[in-house]
């Protein structure tokens, strides 16, 4: 301690009340950089700037369809940016897209407001009333409609018509939402019991099932003639209806039609003998499965034919990759590997629907 010598941190000093940390560093010239550089990003993991906007383009599209509240203004604010980092032009078919769901909003409420002043009716259709030669190719799958669905489409078509003179509606059958409320056999803590249950499904399952209200028994061969689908489609659609209990499924011996009948109380037990009996033999299930993967193989075909379309040429990877991004929302999730969809490529290439180049880049035969 005698030898110690006094150092400078030992004194002690009041701390400066007055202090601030270090200002943060800043990278970049700009505050709004940030999102200018993610734009830049996927436009150089697109390839791009056309392909990028084609591909905002088929995810704006499955985004408007599907809204049912007609609300774009989320979709407006995200298109106003992107016209300045791209331009208003690369824009536009997005601004008419986005347009038409505005304008399908006001369409529907003078129709509405007509038809409830000159007949007395609230009318159930709404509708999204699109341009077709500023959007995606769509699914145009044909499909006959029950009689009660076409009648309200005629009713509301003829609406249009005089509104809208001399354009005409042309429906899409297999898009768009159908809201049903049906009787279904619920297990209670009483035991089984009938109730009203609301269903938000496809126009094919709505009119799937309303052709029940007609008689209480159908085959699936009478119900393909009916819609005009094919018949082992018509057994995979109606397997929704046979979980949710509305009707009861009896399966046909070797060469006859899958039965179905509208599900009771009284046959509330033997529909569960009958599910499980179903789902025994397995000659039964190679068939099912074989034919879901026929219908999964046309859905994605519809796919690739739209990008194909849209962005001219695509390599394997890149149409995988797409695949795998739009289809997760779809009934049909894709969860194929890149060999299962190079033979699927190559199949179509065979049918002379696709060619495939030198450079392994794909795109449709042009006819």
């Amino acid at each position: 301690l005698e030898h110690a010598q006094l150092d400078s941190d030992d004194e002690e000093e009041c701390p400066d009340m007055n202090w601030q940390p270090p200002p943060k560093q800043r990278f970049g010239s700009r505050g709004g950089s940030r999102g200018s550089d993610i734009l830049s990003m996927l436009v150089s993991i697109y390839g791009s700037k056309d392909l990028f906007v084609s591909e905002y383009r088929l995810m704006l599209a499955d985004k408007l369809l599907n809204n049912l509240e007609y609300d774009t203004d989320k979709e407006v604010h995200t298109l106003e940016l992107l016209k300045l980092r791209f331009g208003e032009q690369s824009m536009r078919q997005c601004e008419i897209m986005i347009k038409d769901i505005d304008d399908s909003k006001r369409i529907i409420s003078n129709i509405h407001t007509t038809m409830q002043t000159e007949h007395n009716v609230q009318p159930p259709v709404d509708a999204a009333i699109v341009s077709h030669i500023f959007w995606p190719a769509l699914q145009k799958e044909d499909i006959k409609h029950h009689e009660r669905i076409q009648s309200e489409l005629d009713k509301f078509g003829a609406e249009y018509g005089k509104l809208k003179n001399p354009r005409r509606l042309l429906w899409l059958g297999q898009l768009g939402t159908v809201q049903l409320d049906l009787e279904v056999v619920e297990e209670g803590p009483q035991g089984p019991a009938m109730e009203t249950r609301e269903f938000n499904c496809s126009p094919l399952l709505a009119t799937l099932i309303l052709y029940f209200e007609d008689r209480d028994e159908w085959t699936a061969s009478d119900l393909s003639n009916e819609t005009g689908i094919q018949e082992h489609l018509v057994v995979k659609r109606m397997t929704y209806w046979v979980n949710q209990h509305v009707v009861r499924q009896h399966r046909g011996d070797f060469g006859a039609s899958t039965r179905y009948v509208l599900a009771t109380l009284d046959h509330w037990n033997e529909r569960n003998v009958l599910n499980i009996s179903s789902d025994e033999g397995p000659e039964g299930q190679v068939v099912s499965l074989g034919a879901q993967e026929e219908e999964e193989m046309e859905i994605y075909e519809s796919y690739i034919v739209g990008m194909l379309t849209n962005l001219g040429q695509l390599p394997l990877e890149r149409i995988h990759n797409m695949l795998k991004t739009f289809v997760t929302g779809s009934d049909h999730k894709y969860g194929k590997t890149p060999q299962q969809l190079s033979s699927f490529l190559q199949n179509l290439c065979k049918q002379d629907k696709l060619e495939c180049g030198p450079d392994g880049m794909y795109k449709l035969v042009k006819k």
